[in-house]
């Protein structure tokens, strides 16, 4: 069965890929602005929310979560100590390695923005019939594996470029052998 694009017909309004990124662009944007009147940023809610639902995570899994480069992840994960909304703790698993816990300002922070977010979302989806709200979310989903599953397939594959030398791989390789967050993640003891 032939593909539903051709290198013909491909225009960015009819892109998958396009639009979603476009709509996360657009939505960022939005939930930032809305974010205004809080005391912490949208992109630092998100962190916020991802600890209150994994007890503890390295800095690359949230890097990876969040699809921010380690630099700009130290410097939010930084602000959000200094505020007293998170804490550093040694892994009780590795000694040498650090890993993110929420702290309960934090974790309140996380549960006011979600009004903001909830609002803003209804907004967003205000025009749609709650069956199209409902069979939007399951296409999403549905994409979202898909791509998890073609990730996992580029990723395990030898990148050969004149850029890297064969056998070599590309961050978003390494960062895919890391080990997941869980949920069940034991308590880790704050750093002396």
């Amino acid at each position: 069965m032939p593909g539903y694009y051709t290198v013909e017909s491909l225009e960015p309004e009819m892109s998958i890929g396009f639009l979603v990124k476009r709509c996360g662009v657009l939505m960022t944007q939005i939930a930032e602005r809305a974010f205004d009147s809080q005391p912490i940023s949208f992109t630092q809610w998100i962190i916020l929310m991802l600890l209150t639902r994994y007890a503890h995570a390295s800095p690359s899994e949230l890097s990876l979560h969040m699809g921010h480069d380690m630099g700009a992840l130290t410097r939010l994960v930084d602000e959000l100590q200094r505020a007293g909304l998170v804490r550093r703790e040694r892994s009780e698993h590795d000694r040498r390695a650090v890993e993110i816990a929420i702290a309960p300002e934090g974790r309140r922070l996380a549960q006011a923005g979600k009004r903001v977010v909830v609002d803003l979302l209804n907004q967003l989806v205000a025009p749609y019939s709650r069956t199209e709200i409902e069979s939007l979310i399951s296409l999403l989903q549905r994409l979202l594996l898909q791509m998890r599953e073609t990730a996992k397939t580029a990723l395990s594959a030898e990148p050969v470029s004149a850029a890297k030398p064969a056998g070599s791989r590309g961050t978003a390789a390494r960062a895919a052998k890391r080990p997941r967050m869980t949920q069940s993640t034991p308590r880790r003891k704050p750093i002396e």
